[in-house]
């Protein structure tokens, strides 16, 4: 996508700055998923470390899901069949890959002697493909939020709906009952990072409802300059109300980033818009430069390169260990990680595209041929 501002439709400067944003978030995601999962502990206590904790952290996972809330209300006239459609093939993603990328490399692990149960801590082939990441929740969140769009389209509904799950979700957080496979069912809306829920519904469900609700306001608006600004100066406000909450009750209003009060997720609400308006800015200010393009290209195949880099993680365990690396060795591997998540997906997509083109070849040398 071209980011010229003199040339850019109101639409495709748009278009840019969500897929800065989505692009960073990528970028962001693999560099703390690498620091978690090679790193030693004293790895991220460095500054860096530190750093790339937080990157990991608000301008990720939340700008992702934030942004497939605009995108569900950018998708036109989109079925409701396929959009469920589309929200169960996410759910069982999901479950595909914990098989791939921890309970099968674990459970050859095992078999191999290269760890013990004892290494492992308590975590089993099973825990691991039982895992609420974010794909699980996408599916969830993506069903509800085509449901409502199709039955319930009005901005202001969606909302109220955001504000109740915030304001609900403490109240609903750890209930479970006597039967460990409904137990298994309710972790997935309201469990914790101990059960292995790490994007519970209650309370992420409100960024994509409010992300709906931006996307819908941001197509209205006839100067996305100001719209922008707007953004800017509400999410000041949400970090300013958020931040004066966690000072009343940092317990209720805080409890974890993977599972945050009202105070926390009006924060992190704030932070998103914060963040949406730099990204604006950057794009129109930086213009079309090299490092962007690859930026975008992660954006515009974000299901991919997250599903591929889970894989290079995830078997990479088997090579370098959980959590051995020192402070040299995990930079090493961030860029690794990144090269190979990158390539394979690149490979993937020439892989996909192959027998489409294929078929578009054959009927052409068939024409050519009874020509001849």
């Amino acid at each position: 996508m071209n980011f010229e501002r003199t040339s850019l439709p109101t639409q495709a400067a748009r278009m840019a700055s969500l897929d800065l944003a989505r692009g960073l978030a990528v970028l962001f995601m693999i560099l703390i998923h690498v620091l978690d999962f090679y790193g030693r502990p004293e790895v991220r206590d460095t500054p860096l470390g530190r750093v790339v904790q937080f990157l990991g952290s608000p301008p990720a996972a939340p700008i992702f899901v934030f942004i497939m809330g605009i995108f569900i209300v950018w998708s036109g006239r989109q079925s409701l069949a396929s959009g469920l459609a589309r929200a169960a093939w996410l759910f069982a993603l999901g479950y595909l890959l914990n098989l791939a990328r921890g309970a099968l490399p674990m459970w050859l692990s095992l078999q191999m002697g290269l760890v013990t149960d004892e290494q492992l801590g308590g975590y089993t082939p099973l825990s691991e493909l039982l895992i609420v990441d974010i794909l699980q929740f996408a599916g969830l969140a993506l069903a509800i939020c085509v449901v409502l769009k199709h039955y319930l389209a009005d901005p202001r509904c969606w909302m109220a709906a955001g504000v109740l799950v915030i304001c609900a979700s403490p109240a609903l957080w750890d209930i479970s009952s006597d039967w460990p496979v409904l137990n298994e069912g309710l972790q997935l809306l309201w469990g914790n990072k101990e059960q292995g829920a790490m994007f519970p519904l209650f309370p992420w469900l409100a960024f994509p409802l409010f992300g709906m609700a931006f996307g819908h306001w941001l197509r209205q608006s006839d100067n996305h300059h100001r719209f922008f600004r707007r953004t800017l100066w509400a999410g000041l406000l949400c970090m300013a109300a958020g931040t004066a909450l966690l000072l009343v009750d940092r317990d209720l209003h805080y409890g974890y980033y993977l599972r945050s009060g009202p105070g926390g997720m009006l924060w992190l609400t704030g932070f998103v818009m914060a963040w949406l308006w730099l990204c604006h800015w950057l794009a129109e200010k930086v213009g079309s430069r090299p490092g962007l393009g690859l930026l975008l290209f992660w954006s515009r195949n974000v299901t991919s390169i997250y599903v591929l880099q889970w894989l290079v993680i995830g078997w990479g365990l088997m090579l370098v260990g959980s959590r051995q690396l020192d402070f040299t060795d995990t930079l090493v591997a961030m860029v690794v990680v990144l090269l190979l998540s990158d390539s394979a997906t690149r490979a993937w997509l020439r892989l996909r595209r192959r027998p489409r083109h294929a078929r578009v070849m054959k009927p052409a040398a068939d024409a050519s041929a009874e020509q001849n």
